[in-house]
Order: structure tokens, then sequence, then C-alpha cells
């Protein structure tokens, strides 16, 4: 799921949590916190890809590439980002 697809998810459950509200209906009511949570969790997502990339640009050229241990270490951060296997 991308982060604008989590945002609109986010503005659903609000929507719907302050539509039921006023119509005294409160059918869901851990919406709110549930759309905080998932906004929390994308923005920590996009924090850590930021600072595995920088870990790939630094790490990942050619003269650290011949340390083995960089080379699994970059690979396994890649595959991680990607969602592929390493």
């Amino acid at each position: 799921m991308t982060t604008p697809d989590i945002a609109g998810l986010c503005e659903r459950l609000r929507a719907f949590y302050h539509a039921a509200y006023v119509g005294r209906r409160l059918l869901n009511p851990a919406g709110p916190q549930a759309a905080d949570t998932l906004e929390r969790q994308a923005a920590e997502i996009e924090r850590l890809r930021g600072a595995a990339q920088a870990v790939i640009d630094r790490w990942g050229t050619p003269r650290w590439k011949d340390v083995p241990a960089t080379a699994v270490f970059i690979a396994n951060l890649q595959a991680a980002l990607t969602g592929e296997d390493a």
C-alpha cells in the first residue's frame, strides 16, 4: 500500500467515524485511532526507507562492494526495500 493509499484510507476512517457520530450511532469508535496509527506507521516506513537508501548510496559503491560482508549487507538491504529475495 502506498502513502497516498494510506492517506485516503485514513480519511475514510475518520469520515466514517464522524458521520456515524453525527447520526448518534458510533459504529466505528476506533476509526480515528486506527487512522492515527496508520499515519504514524506510514511516516516511520518513509523514514526507514530514506535511511536505508542513504546507507545503500554510501556503502554500495564499487570500493565497498569488494568487502564480502558489506556486499551481503547491501544486497539484503536492497532486497528489503524492493520486497525481493536477497
